[in-house]
């Protein structure tokens, strides 16, 4: 069995053999990972779906709707351990637009005794956003997508975004650049044409 950073290293090499195709073949799972990975107001639900999805591969015997320790059963996770011990190095290494700190301790998913089930009432910003990580935890406990495909995509995605900033703050920086050149040529001008400016003479 491979070891969770086994496991990311595969996903990564999976999501970066060719970036711009999707690894998902269903439109509507691909809208949803679109939906969180993308999302500027909140970053945490992308961790959420990464840790889960690396349990589940880790230990295919799991639910993957059931992150907490609390629920009762032997079909349990710490969703919580496994963000903090290897998505968050993951993210920090490869600078993925996630959260910096782990999704368990978001005001959400904070202390929780239940399945993370599409009827799971989740109090948060956008709704919408955490209607669609429930759904998409749901999609890999009823098979429609694989925890493998899930995770590889949800990177995929995430890489896509920092390399749109990236190239964002690129031509940002090259447009300051450049305004500060035109600045700084309207200002030399009229100490070049100083000494032969006959009122100096």
């Amino acid at each position: 069995m491979d070891t969770p950073p086994e496991i990311l290293a595969i996903a990564l090499q999976r999501a970066n053999t060719d970036i711009t195709n999707s690894i998902v073949n269903n439109e509507v799972v691909r809208q949803r990972v679109e939906l969180i990975c993308r999302n500027i107001r909140n970053k945490a639900l992308s961790r959420l779906i990464l840790s889960c999805c690396l349990a589940k591969i880790h230990k295919p015997q799991i639910d993957i709707r059931k992150p907490y320790t609390e629920i009762d059963g032997t079909d349990t996770f710490s969703g919580r351990t496994y963000d903090e011990a290897y998505i968050g190095q993951f993210i920090a290494e490869h600078r993925l637009p996630c959260n910096t700190t782990t999704a368990f301790l978001t005001p959400a998913l904070r202390n929780r005794s239940e399945p993370l089930t599409p009827n799971t009432n989740l109090v948060g910003r956008p709704p919408e956003l955490y209607k669609a990580a429930l759904q998409l935890l749901d999609d890999v406990h009823t098979g429609t997508v694989s925890a493998d495909d899930l995770l590889a995509e949800s990177i995929r995605v995430l890489l896509i975004v920092k390399h749109e900033n990236q190239q964002r703050i690129e031509t940002l920086l090259a447009e300051y650049a450049e305004i500060i050149e035109i600045d700084l040529n309207t200002i030399t001008e009229p100490i070049v044409a100083a000494p032969n400016d006959p009122d100096n003479i």
